[in-house]
């Protein structure tokens, strides 16, 4: 009884003792997505307006998001504009107003990726951050899993090898939908989208 206790616990502890970076997966060709590249139109609905675009490349460890939304909160008309470079474990988020930028440490995805094939890896890090499978649905001729979330700002998801084409969320007592409506695989996007300008500076 004892070696099997132990047993359980070294688990745990040689899986993150493997853990590696998104570099190190990167050059033994490990990948975030099934697809090597891809760019994906959005409409934004619900109680706001707008669109988004998402291109990535290199199996999705480098990407590029941008959204411009507007909404009414609490009586006021705001305009809500994202521009985030993710390459690696890295996410630039810019501010174009004032070419500053802001950068984050996300490990989900690579801390996970040694161990797990693509079709998994979204699956594991859904799960893990409260999801609850549901019946499959397509959107877009594209089979999807359908995950909700209860309690959370983002309740539902509906992924396609495992990138996100439909998205429900609460912004205060907003309901915001984005929608996937074009999708390109196999894009060869301008290296120049996912670099981070010279001349911004981050804010600390």
């Amino acid at each position: 009884m004892k070696t099997f206790i132990h047993f359980l616990f070294l688990i745990p502890f040689l899986a993150f003792s493997q853990a590696r970076t998104a570099e190190e997966l990167r050059a033994q060709n490990l990948k975030k997505y099934s697809m090597e590249s891809a760019e994906i139109n959005y409409s934004i609905t619900g109680d706001a307006d707008g669109e988004e675009v998402m291109v990535f490349t290199d199996y999705g460890w480098t990407s590029l998001r941008q959204q411009t939304m507007t909404f009414e909160l609490y009586g006021i008309t705001r305009t809500q504009d994202i521009y985030e470079i993710t390459d690696g474990d890295f996410v630039y988020r810019l501010n174009q107003e004032d070419s500053t930028y802001k950068v984050r440490k996300d490990v989900k995805w690579s801390q996970q990726a040694s161990y797990k094939t693509p079709a998994q890896l979204s699956e594991a890090i859904l799960f893990a951050i409260g999801g609850t499978q549901q019946a499959d649905s397509l959107l877009m001729d594209k089979k999807c899993q359908v995950w909700t979330f209860e309690g959370k700002a983002i309740q539902e998801l509906w992924v396609w090898n495992g990138v996100v084409l439909k998205r429900k969320a609460k912004l205060g007592d907003k309901q915001i939908v984005t929608t996937a409506t074009e999708i390109k695989l196999d894009v060869s996007p301008n290296p120049i989208l996912f670099t981070l300008p010279e001349y911004y500076s981050e804010q600390k």
